[in-house]
């Protein structure tokens, strides 16, 4: 059995309560005792409980992350973020604990925050749901979401430039020459949509260009909802040229998409991606992208939980990061497609 306090008291012929103190740090014991009283527990192999000394200080050192949607869909996502926020709860010496939610019921989540098992939570969510995150900012509890701007001013988030990665994005496909342009929307994602569909409409109009609403067509997060917007654009008179995909799981269903139906990409049709993910490496070509800086929001999303919970800062934190650009084969230079005139001819 492991030694504990009774055990070094005994061994130095102190008080329990002086050789608690001791170990804790308090002030009122000497530095000698202090001293002796250490030396001795570690000669012993006296390991302090952590639960109790949490218990003491009021906090568990464990940081929660929810996962407000479908696991298989957001593995990507998750497996870029937790590095980052693994190492720096790591370096603050926190844990982390994943909680996950498929029938959009908060119930379990709002319990063990109030129930004192996590000091902070990290909200990673695809369907937005403001009251479980309104009952906990009532209570004061340390909260930041990653992904979705959050337009109370009260609530911390982490989001990359949705706007200005989409404008780039559609900026370059009318660099390389492509006018037919397609955009999927994920109207479920409200914020991050509006800021998508702002950019590749403003890139258009700032290109002198119109915004033919033939080629905005709408996503799901359910499976197969891409491949079925893919096969509205080909049933268009004039088929886009390239595709502005919200996210690069939606270009993977685009380009496998027209290729099943005999168009090549990028020879026919153009496909960009957006966010990074790994699966933009599942197709041939690979997906050109805007990519996300995954590590640094894990990161930055443990910090500021760690601030809140230190009660360092007051003021909600609002964190805007800028995308990188990885181009790769799905996009070229437009040029005039044997196949798509063929279509256009409805041969």
């Amino acid at each position: 059995m492991p030694p504990n306090i009774r055990d070094i008291a005994e061994q130095l012929d102190l008080s329990k309560a002086t050789v608690s103190k001791a170990l804790n740090g308090y002030a009122d014991v000497a530095p000698a005792t202090r001293d002796r009283v250490r030396q001795t527990a570690h000669a012993m192999g006296y390991q302090a409980s952590v639960s109790a000394r949490n218990l003491r200080r009021g906090q568990t050192d464990k940081i929660g992350l929810l996962l407000n949607t479908a696991v298989d869909y957001a593995v990507d996502y998750l497996s870029g973020i937790l590095p980052g926020a693994a190492r720096s709860a790591q370096n603050l010496g926190k844990n982390l604990i994943i909680y996950t939610i498929t029938d959009e019921d908060s119930t379990d989540v709002l319990a063990a925050c109030r129930g004192g098992e996590i000091d902070g939570l990290v909200m990673f969510s695809t369907n937005y749901d403001p009251e479980p995150m309104n009952a906990l900012l009532d209570e004061n509890f340390p909260l930041v979401v990653v992904g979705r701007d959050i337009l109370d001013p009260c609530v911390s988030s982490i989001v990359p430039d949705y706007y200005a990665g989409s404008y780039q994005a559609t900026s370059y496909l009318i660099e390389l020459g492509h006018r037919r342009i397609a955009f999927t929307t994920r109207p479920q994602l409200t914020t991050a949509n509006k800021a998508h569909l702002s950019g590749h409409l403003d890139a258009l109009h700032d290109a002198g260009l119109s915004a033919d609403q033939r080629y905005v067509v709408e996503t799901r997060l359910e499976p197969g909802s891409a491949a079925a917007a893919g096969r509205q654009l080909m049933a268009l008179p004039k088929m886009p040229t390239a595709i502005r995909a919200f996210h690069d799981l939606i270009a993977v269903e685009m380009v496998n998409t027209l290729q099943y139906s005999g168009y090549r990409v990028p020879e026919d049709v153009s496909v960009i991606g957006f966010d990074g993910l790994r699966a933009r490496f599942t197709t041939l070509p690979h997906i050109t992208t805007f990519k996300q800086p995954f590590e640094t929001i894990g990161k930055r999303a443990i910090e500021i939980i760690h601030q809140q919970i230190a009660g360092d800062r007051v003021a909600a934190v609002k964190d805007v990061l800028p995308l990188e650009f990885d181009e790769r084969g799905s996009t070229a230079p437009y040029r005039e497609s044997a196949q798509l005139r063929a279509h256009e001819l409805g041969k």
